[in-house]
């Protein structure tokens, strides 16, 4: 029995000092972690499915030179973790700094030390091995000049890098012969429309799983992970997952894909009996106006929302969102011709263009004959009211900041969504009933570009554009969307 014991008590000092050696690893960890070709290797999981975790033990595999599961090159090397922010580099060093055995590591020098506030310590921190092996660590918004100048034999990109500094990370490893590993959500950060088309032409390898329960199934143990509490991730925890995400991020948070897919209704949260009235909210309000040039082969492509929006005193978040008016015209409508609905639109209703908040607009659509764009609106609305362009006031101002990449433009309509699907859910939202293009934008859209209604949903949401556009951190929608 006192054998027994203190074998036990052995095996506890081993897992102690080295944990990374004692993990059920995952079948899509393990074909990760087995990648030797001589492209960068990409592990792209949904949220909390591993990924940092793999790549962690990645570093101290390598930083050993003893890996479990191929050979590499022998100790000492250079290596280097890059991380997408300073809060999100934190969170990766606990995870690297558990890898190793915390303060009962036997892989690191005296003297290293980590903060749960701000990770290992130093300016630009190196973790330290006793076999003379270094992990420098560094953040994406440092830029590729942070990690210029400097040769490494491995870096690990923890979640999705800026372009410029992958291309910076590819020329610090290759004197060297090194190579470079990434592990990412595809939603966490920036668009990612470079990496996967290197992914297709075959420069990164792609290890992609989506979340199943035989993903989650140890091919060491066959038992199925658990979480932190003890539950284990089966068909019942991955049923509840997929039906508290919000659509837009589902096939990305949950799956890992590069894009969202929706399926039949969009905003399923819209209730079209409940949330349609002609009574206004009281108080004084603030309108919106939005506007949407599509193409002349749009049927509905010409679109403006009217939106009254009402505030309780002192606060910036408005406590109901009413769209009031629509008008929607074919898109091979003229600006005189689209001005003059806006205006028809707003007289019937007894509102002055003066006393209109907000007027944004989209990004021009030109045709072979026609560009329709603010600065043509803008004139055309100063010739209908019969004043000067410069007594316009307000003016239509561009909806989107920046440059109009395709990229830009896709985050934005994500955001902007998301943001809108909050505020349904909420139950904030009211729709007049003479926006029937709207409500049924509201009913049938599926987060397709193609779709007729997508154009007049377009429009109100840019219309809203100064509540949508201060959420831009995807976290803080998700909170807006679930709490």
């Amino acid at each position: 029995m006192h054998r027994a014991l203190s074998a036990i008590d052995d095996i506890r000092g081993l897992v102690r000092s080295s944990p990374v050696d004692f993990v059920a690893w995952l079948p899509m960890q393990v074909a990760w972690l087995c990648h030797t070709g001589p492209e960068p290797a990409l592990l792209r999981l949904g949220n909390r499915q591993g990924k940092s975790f793999a790549g962690c033990a990645e570093l101290v595999f390598r930083c050993r030179g003893e890996h479990p599961y191929k050979a590499v090159p022998p100790a000492p090397v250079r290596c280097a973790l890059v991380c997408m922010s300073k809060m999100q580099s934190v969170e990766i060093q606990r995870v690297l700094w558990e890898h190793l055995g915390q303060n009962h590591s036997r892989d690191l020098v005296d003297g290293v030390e980590f903060s749960s506030r701000t990770g290992f310590r130093g300016h630009r921190p190196v973790v330290e091995f006793l076999n003379g092996s270094t992990i420098t660590i560094f953040g994406n918004a440092q830029g590729p000049e942070a990690i210029a100048g400097s040769e490494f034999d491995y870096i690990l990109l923890d979640e999705p890098p800026a372009q410029e500094v992958y291309d910076e990370c590819l020329e610090r490893v290759r004197n060297t012969g090194g190579a470079i590993g990434l592990t990412l959500t595809p939603i966490n950060g920036p668009p990612l429309p470079w990496l996967l088309a290197l992914c297709t032409r075959g420069q990164v390898r792609d290890y992609h799983s989506r979340l199943t329960v035989e993903s989650q199934i140890s091919e060491l143990t066959g038992r199925v992970r658990l979480n932190k509490v003890g539950r284990p991730w089966d068909a019942d925890f991955i049923s509840e997952i997929r039906e508290t995400v919000n659509p837009i991020d589902a096939p990305i948070r949950v799956d890992g894909e590069w894009e969202s897919r929706s399926e039949g209704q969009f905003f399923t949260v819209y209730d079209d009996d409940a949330m349609v009235t002609a009574v206004p909210p009281q108080g004084v309000l603030k309108l919106a106006l939005g506007l949407d040039y599509a193409a002349a082969d749009r049927e509905m492509g010409m679109c403006a929302v009217l939106t009254a929006l009402a505030f309780e005193e002192g606060s910036r978040t408005p406590t109901t969102i009413y769209a009031l008016a629509e008008v929607v015209i074919p898109g091979s409508a003229s600006m005189p011709e689209f001005a003059a609905a806006i205006i028809r639109s707003l007289h019937e209703l007894g509102i002055k263009w003066h006393e209109l908040d907000y007027v944004f607009g989209d990004v021009p659509a030109r045709t072979r004959f026609v560009i329709s764009s603010n600065a043509e609106l803008n004139r055309a609305l100063a010739r209908a009211m019969r004043i000067p362009q410069r007594a316009l006031k307000p003016r239509v101002h561009a909806m989107k900041r920046g440059r109009a990449q395709a990229n830009a433009r896709r985050r934005t309509k994500d955001i902007r969504c998301r943001w809108m699907y909050g505020r349904l859910a909420a139950d904030v939202v009211r729709v007049h009933p003479r926006c029937k293009h709207l409500r049924k934008g509201l009913l049938e859209w599926d987060f397709g570009d193609k779709h007729p209604m997508k154009d007049v949903l377009d429009a109100w949401m840019y219309g809203l554009r100064d509540q949508w556009v201060e959420s831009r951190s995807y976290d803080d929608l998700a909170d807006l969307i679930f709490t």
